[in-house]
């Protein structure tokens, strides 16, 4: 009986759950990433009255070299220099916003979200659109206390939480 149950287990572990984020959901298994625009207006009227939120500088650039690493590292897409033949990805970051989630007793921030709208747009070798949606990467930090975390180190965590997104959303069929 012991002997039956652990070769069932063993097929089980040979198996596996079935789960993989392979991109099979397109034809080819090549995608080119165009270099990501930044669409954000820094002087619009709503920046321009806040000294709160600032804009972090080449976030585009930044974005793109993860977003390529995310892809080599998470997904069976191979990131090409030619898109002929290949699936395009073209990304927009539409806006950056931070906001205050606690305050100390002295009204400083305490706690702070950093968000970053990306909209995406994946087409096939013809341009027929596959895929089109805003992204939206997220993360949360502490100015003090014994979690605190700087805001550029809280950036990098926004930057890769929105490339996995993006790799998640054109990867993954749920």
């Amino acid at each position: 009986m012991n002997k039956n149950i652990i070769i069932f287990l063993f097929f089980i572990l040979l198996c596996g759950c079935g789960y993989t984020t392979s991109g099979s959901l397109y034809q080819g298994n090549r995608i080119f990433v165009s270099p990501i625009a930044n669409k954000i207006d820094i002087a619009s009227e709503s920046r321009s009255y806040s000294g709160y939120t600032a804009y972090p500088v080449l976030l585009e650039n930044r974005l793109i070299n993860v977003l390529i690493s995310e892809f080599n590292e998470r997904s069976n897409l191979k990131v090409v220099s030619n898109e002929i033949g290949a699936l395009h990805l073209k990304c927009t970051i539409e806006n950056y916003e931070k906001e205050a989630l606690r305050y100390t007793d002295s009204d400083d921030v305490k706690e702070q979200r950093l968000r970053l709208y990306v909209r995406m747009k994946l087409t096939d070798p013809e341009g027929v659109v596959l895929e089109e949606r805003t992204v939206v990467g997220e993360t949360s930090f502490f100015l003090y206390g014994a979690n605190r975390k700087s805001e550029s180190s809280a950036q990098q965590d926004l930057i890769k939480d929105a490339a996995r997104r993006i790799v998640e959303a054109i990867t993954e069929e749920w």
